[in-house]
């Protein structure tokens, strides 16, 4: 909406109270020149992008990396769910956590530790090139999908090597389609496996009169 339509005569300063005395304020002449810039170049990327989708990336992959370490019953629903498909799936949310969780670098180039650790694994154990091809009508037939509709993640370790972008190792595309998986897992994971509310129990005091 920011790019298509030009919200920067909108702006106004903003004072946040952050304490009983205090307040944080937001100019806003720099938040003007910001909004102008990304309605007048629009293909270009902006703090807003950054801010917004790669932290939301990591967020995403990051939550479900802690899932899949310290909830057994989730790690086994995603293991059924995902089948043959799920070491691959295991492996790029590894990946794409260590870079999204360290990175410095607005184009999120990769550093030899976001990735060496986990190649030396894969290539232990064989499986360095890592192939991720998840075909929504075959993996969940219970529901009706676009039998076009899937993800396809190639990456191969061997060949990774420092300062390379993540977006060149996985799509931008492929990213968004693996955060929606991420999240159809947790939803279908919530409705299978229902939160108990806790049961509330009156106790009751007798008196004597």
């Amino acid at each position: 909406m920011i790019q298509s339509d030009d919200y920067s005569k909108e702006v106004l300063d903003v004072a946040i109270v952050t304490w009983e005395k205090s307040h944080f304020g937001i100019r806003s002449s720099l938040v003007k020149t910001l909004l102008k810039q990304i309605h007048q170049n629009p293909e270009q990327k902006n703090i807003f992008w950054y801010l917004v989708e790669i932290s939301s990336f990591r967020g995403i992959f990051w939550i479900m990396r802690e899932l899949l370490e310290n909830n057994e019953k989730f790690k086994k629903f995603v293991e059924e769910r995902l089948s043959d498909q799920y070491f691959s799936f295991e492996q790029i949310i590894r990946l794409t956590r260590n870079v999204l969780s360290h990175t410095t670098t607005a184009d999120l180039a990769i550093k030899t530790d976001d990735f060496i650790k986990q190649r030396d694994f894969l290539v232990y154990e064989k499986k360095p090139e890592l192939e991720f091809k998840f075909l929504y009508s075959k993996y969940w037939k219970e529901r009706k999908w676009n039998e076009k509709y899937w993800i396809n993640i190639g990456i191969s370790f061997t060949k990774m090597k420092e300062w390379d972008l993540l977006f060149d190792i996985i799509p931008l595309h492929q990213l968004y389609l693996l955060g929606e998986l991420c999240y159809n897992l947790c939803e279908i994971f919530k409705l299978q496996y229902p939160v108990k509310k806790p049961i509330k129990t009156i106790w009751k005091t007798k008196c004597k009169k």
